[in-house]
């Protein structure tokens, strides 16, 4: 293969940037991850880039560091990191700006979830997750009044080492999401401490069978968010806005709020605080990721998102302005709200997608954190007075400035009730007009994600697959967000009407002279998984297919889902109320009619989509003697292709090229 072709092994030397921030000189941090090949694992460290553009290690990177966040003097820098002892739980660091290594400030046995700085800067506010036996040891500890020494520290964990030794295997479930990511839960909660950094004592503020997050601190107040439960049904989507003394230990309710999850911001001046939401307790997944502020001298409350139709998120204040960003139809903008005057306006908008930003209001600048077609994770910094934008650093720019990239061409048509839809065919690098080509149609869960050219989770796979040979058609069907509600709103019809928007496209790529109609493929994950089976289930053109991590049959996905309430958000029913819609919407209602050799992929530990759901299939498929085999990754979750272990991601994609190679109609 030509070595100037993208390829899947390529994926190991992938970097990209999660996190970027100004530093009190006004040079620029941010947080780049790459992959450990000999360690099948990834790493995360901090740069400094100075005002040459010079780029800097600044922190180890031995493992993993990550979730940076400065004093208000910007003096010195507190951060999350994952590094010493095998198991070790995330901790958090300080370190200093003018130098020093970095220190250790905190042990918490089941390791630090999320930290925020209080607005004075003397202390450190955090999440823990302790259980009842857990909680008991602390009180008793701080009844001492005294820390425990180090032997005595040594006892406890032998002690709890033993117990966990001679555990009984049978677990007991009486929760209704008993298991998240790729963990079965424990009976722990996440509590609020306080670390003072000048004493270095730190103390438990809540307690209790509750979830707390997003806590902010400010002289004797606590604000967060509550997690509120009913008995055992632990899937509800609405939460409260807490104020916690600290002094009465009084806690008070401000708001109820709905979503699924949300994260709170607090006013320099402490006049407002900043939330995310949901505006119905209903069908969170059909809504917008919206904004709201509440004044907390007079009760008033604003809707800083109400003239956009459109998911809001990473938000930030910083002065009187919130700063957030928002998709638009192949595009995140950066936006801005001002709370005093009320205004709202569109600050930075270009052919890239935002991931990450900060704000310097002092020299009107902002640097970004994007991906291009051509630069899937590079800083961009924008002159907001000139309106001038200049690409400081390019993570992949070494191994890529010799590589032959494969262009995206827009294709916009019209799709179920003669909606607009919105694609993108990608041909070959080395593109002959004269030759015919196979053609993979790629298909996005969800299904309110988005797709696009700037969209970095799938450049490599896109890349890789044209590299060999391959056009590839995808776009964003109804359900996809960008375009609003009503665009995104396909409750009780994820079939059908998205389908149609889909194959409309496709049919118009297959007329293109280069495709070769008799060798056409598909697949897709998650949402794309279950598309791919009702596709295939609904026209018998394509010669292979390979289902990711798909829901196949809504009548049993719903109750071995980590998101219980999901089928009846997108359905509108449970299988009690209505099961005749959920099976005419399930794909495996049509496995008799599928004749397509089938190669279905599937993780282990995926609780987002269980593997139940893959086996289902996978045993359908075999009893009706249609061609398929069913792959499992042992160790993985929902999040296979975007995070697995590096092997098994490199796995993945042999596999599926591997099944449509097999497949081709040799001519």
């Amino acid at each position: 293969m030509d070595s100037r072709l993208i390829q899947i092994k390529d994926f190991y030397k992938i970097k990209k940037i999660n996190k970027v921030l100004f530093t009190s000189s006004n040079r620029i941090i941010f947080e780049e991850q790459k992959v450990l090949k000999e360690k099948n694992d990834y790493s995360s460290a901090f740069f400094l880039i100075n005002d040459k553009n010079k780029v800097q290690q600044f922190s180890l990177g031995l493992d993993k560091d990550y979730s940076m966040k400065f004093n208000s003097s910007k003096s010195e820098m507190a951060f999350l990191s994952i590094r010493g002892e095998k198991k070790v739980k995330p901790q958090i660091f300080l370190i200093r700006m003018d130098g020093g290594e970095a220190v250790k400030l905190t042990s918490a046995p089941n390791g630090v979830q999320h930290f925020n700085w209080s607005l004075d800067n003397k202390k450190i506010v955090y999440l823990h997750r302790i259980n009842k036996e857990e909680e008991e040891e602390e009180n008793k500890k701080e009844a001492k009044k005294e820390e425990s020494d180090e032997i005595e520290e040594k006892v406890i964990k032998l002690i709890k080492e033993e117990k966990e030794k001679n555990k009984v295997d049978p677990r007991i479930i009486k929760k209704i999401v008993y298991r998240k990511g790729t963990n079965y839960l424990d009976d722990r909660y996440s509590h609020i401490y306080i670390l003072d950094l000048d004493t270095k004592k730190i103390k438990r503020i809540t307690s209790g069978d509750f979830d707390y997050f997003s806590p902010v601190l400010v002289n004797n107040v606590i604000y967060a968010v509550k997690y509120k439960t009913q008995n055992n049904l632990n899937d509800s989507t609405t939460f409260s806005i807490v104020k916690i003394d600290l002094e009465s230990k009084k806690e008070v309710e401000i708001k109820e709020i709905y979503g699924w999850s949300v994260n709170l911001a607090l006013s320099e001046d402490l006049k407002w605080l900043v939330y995310n939401c949901s505006l119905e307790r209903e069908g969170i997944s059909r809504q917008n990721i919206d904004l709201k502020a509440i004044n907390l001298q007079t009760n008033e409350e604003i809707w800083i998102t109400e003239k956009i139709d459109n998911h809001a998120f990473n938000f930030k204040l910083i002065g009187s302005y919130v700063y957030f960003i928002s998709d638009s139809w192949e595009i995140n903008e950066l936006w801005k709200y001002d709370l005093e005057t009320k205004k709202i306006e569109k600050v930075l908008t270009d052919k890239f997608m935002i991931y990450d930003y900060d704000v310097d209001q002092e020299n009107e600048r902002i640097v970004v954190n994007v991906s291009k077609k051509e630069e899937i994770s590079s800083l961009i910094v924008y002159d907001i007075c000139k309106k001038e934008q200049e690409t400081i650093y390019n993570s992949n720019e070494d191994w890529l400035k010799d590589k032959k990239i494969a262009k995206h061409e827009e294709l916009r048509y019209k799709g179920y009730n003669d909606k607009e839809v919105q694609g993108w065919i990608i041909k070959p690098p080395n593109f002959d007009e004269s030759k015919k080509y196979p053609i993979i149609l790629e298909i996005h869960g969800g299904p309110s994600a988005t797709w696009s050219p700037f969209e970095r989770t799938m450049w490599h796979e896109f890349q890789s697959f044209a590299a060999m040979g391959y056009v590839i058609f995808y776009c964003n069907p109804r359900g996809s967000s960008g375009r609003g509600l009503e665009y995104r709103n396909v409750k009780g019809n994820w079939g059908e009407e998205p389908s149609t928007d889909i194959l409309n496209g496709f049919n118009l790529v297959l007329e293109k002279s280069y495709v070769d109609k008799d060798n056409a493929f598909i697949t897709g994950g998650s949402y794309g998984g279950y598309m791919t089976i009702w596709i295939i289930g609904h026209d018998e053109r394509f010669k292979a297919a390979v289902p990711q991590r798909g829901v196949y049959n809504l009548v049993s996905f719903w109750s071995t889902t980590d998101i219980t309430q999901f089928t009846k958000e997108q359905m509108g029913y449970y299988p009690w109320e209505n099961l005749d819609l959920l099976w005419k919407q399930s794909p495996i209602a049509y496995v008799d009619r599928i004749k397509t050799p089938t190669r279905i992929i599937h993780s282990e530990k995926d609780f987002r989509v269980p593997i139940s759901q893959g086996e289902e299939l996978f045993a359908s498929l075999v009893k009706l003697g249609v061609e398929t085999d069913l792959i499992r990754y042992p160790k993985e979750g929902h999040e296979l292709s975007r995070s697995g272990l590096p092997k098994h991601v490199e796995d993945r994609l042999n596999r599926i090229i591997v099944w449509f190679e097999k497949h081709k109609n040799k001519k």
